[in-house]
């Protein structure tokens, strides 16, 4: 939304509760409206577009690019409507409730779910041909692993690399580091710790070692990814399927952080920011030299400092060795939708497609440096750009399929689901506290939640076998997963 806040009220206002807003007829008080109106009329038809306009500058990108998919389909006119991200779904809710659907909308990951759960969403098998397949990497659109498919059946569209939600770096500021007489990028937990005290010493009050965001315990989750299972990030050992907050790489990782921040190595005040842009914007100014990143936030940087000295690198592993890889729990993350209740389904699929075309992934490429789901778009030109090579040379090394119970059975789904749901048995809780504390994250307090955990799960089992739901231990536990291993889905 553009121009005024979005809630619940203004919600009900403009879907149609009242004269005035059926007479409206669209989001023209809360979400900002890009293109014709929203009423079909001769042989023109309006596909209404409901999704959120980032990164920076993606209002203008899809309005471009939808004026050239007009020029090439007549008959159709696309209409936008756009949401901020964190009211994006209860926006796509309340319009389906109101009868004021949009005929195709972005929903992502645990958002497509809830919109899918309630029946709105229209599978899309019936349009896929032999070229579409062709257009993405051969394999991606098994239904077993696509994360595209519910039931057997495509339901969603992807936008960006599969990797590139679940690839992270370190990232060193290779003139800042020099400030410790830091020149080689730790490779390991322990050369990093070291190299960060060096650095922060050296600095004077004006440099740091070491920083990032909190943020609902990624930082400590990227860490534990390379020392155990990534699946204990959800607090679950899926080669078991129990509760495993008491993992040794779980408390390792919480463990280093708590070293780091007692021993004064890390950006004061660390602990409180929200804004990743705070991040990026001190490891480009050479206040911060290391941090670990998410591939959006090279892109940051490089906006910040095109001449930085940088290298990209892979998250540091314990002086053990790797004991686990980032977690790729599907080929792709959803993202675009079509409605179950478009009356317009064949033009719905024509923007759905154009949404899926090697053109328009090419544009978001070249318009926003991300990689995109269709790789042939792309990879003639990554290739030769130093960064984006480094982000897909740090993938293939870092990144593995894994487990993912809610494509291997309904059971799985809900309970998985109820166990991210539940924010009072999640680690996180513990941890950050257990870190500023300069406490362990080992005793009672983690053994008790461990405990809670088992039991919550136990009782979601019972729960939903009530229901009529087959659930039980069995769908959160692959004994045949090696964490070291890419996991294949026929092998439970």
């Amino acid at each position: 939304m553009k121009q005024a806040e979005l809630t619940r009220r203004s919600l009900l206002r403009i879907l149609g509760v009242g004269a005035a807003a059926t007479a409206a007829g669209g989001l023209t008080t809360a979400c900002n409206l890009v293109g014709g109106g929203d009423e079909s009329s001769g042989d023109t038809v309006t596909i209404k577009v409901m999704l959120v306009p980032d990164p920076t500058g993606a209002s203008q990108f899809y309005r471009e690019q939808f004026d050239l998919f007009e020029k090439e389909n007549p008959g159709i006119k696309v209409q936008v409507i756009e949401n901020p991200t964190d009211q994006q779904i209860n926006a796509i809710e309340l319009s389906f409730q109101q009868g004021n659907a949009p005929d195709v909308f972005r929903a992502q990951d645990q958002g497509f779910d809830r919109i899918f759960s309630r029946g709105w969403v229209a599978p899309l098998d019936q349009y896929v041909t032999d070229e579409f397949k062709a257009r993405f990497p051969e394999g991606t659109l098994d239904p077993a692993t696509s994360g595209l498919h519910r039931d057997g059946k495509l339901y969603s569209l992807p936008l960006v690399w599969g990797k590139w939600s679940v690839v992270r770096f370190l990232l060193m500021n290779n003139t800042a580091a020099k400030v410790g007489g830091v020149s080689a990028v730790p490779k390991t937990w322990e050369e990093m710790e070291q190299a960060a005290a060096a650095i922060t010493r050296a600095g004077g009050g004006k440099t740091f070692g070491f920083a990032g965001l909190w943020s609902k315990s990624n930082l400590a989750r990227m860490f534990q990814h390379t020392a155990g299972p990534s699946s204990i990030d959800n607090g679950i050992d899926l080669r078991t399927g129990k509760a495993a907050i008491t993992n040794p790489s779980l408390a390792a990782a919480v463990d280093l952080l708590r070293r780091m921040h007692a021993a004064k190595i890390m950006t004061p005040g660390w602990e409180t920011w929200t804004d990743a842009g705070r991040v990026h914007t001190a490891f480009a100014k050479g206040e911060l030299a290391m941090f670990l990143a998410a591939p959006f936030q090279i892109n940051e940087v490089r906006k910040l400092n095109p001449q930085l000295d940088m290298s990209i690198a892979a998250v540091p592993v314990p002086a053990a060795g790797r004991g686990g890889y980032s977690g790729q729990t599907a080929s792709f993350s959803p993202l675009w939708s079509m409605s179950a209740q478009s009356k317009h389904p064949e033009q719905a699929w024509k923007v759905m497609d154009f949404l899926a075309s090697k053109e328009f992934h090419r544009a978001y490429y070249e318009k926003f440096g991300t990689l995109t789901a269709l790789e042939s778009a792309w990879q003639d030109k990554a290739a030769g750009n130093p960064d984006q090579k480094a982000i897909m040379d740090v993938a293939a090394e870092t990144v593995r399929l894994v487990p993912n119970p809610t494509l291997a059975s309904p059971g799985g789904a809900q309970l998985l689901s109820a166990i991210r749901g539940k924010q009072d048995l999640q680690w996180s809780e513990i941890a950050l506290p257990a870190i500023l504390r300069n406490q362990p994250f080992a005793g009672s307090a983690v053994t008790t939640l461990n405990g809670q955990l088992e039991a919550f799960i136990d009782e979601q089992v019972k729960a939903l076998s009530a229901k009529g739901v087959q659930a039980s231990r069995a769908d959160l536990t692959f004994p045949g997963w090696d964490p070291l291993q890419p996991f294949n889905p026929g092998q439970k």
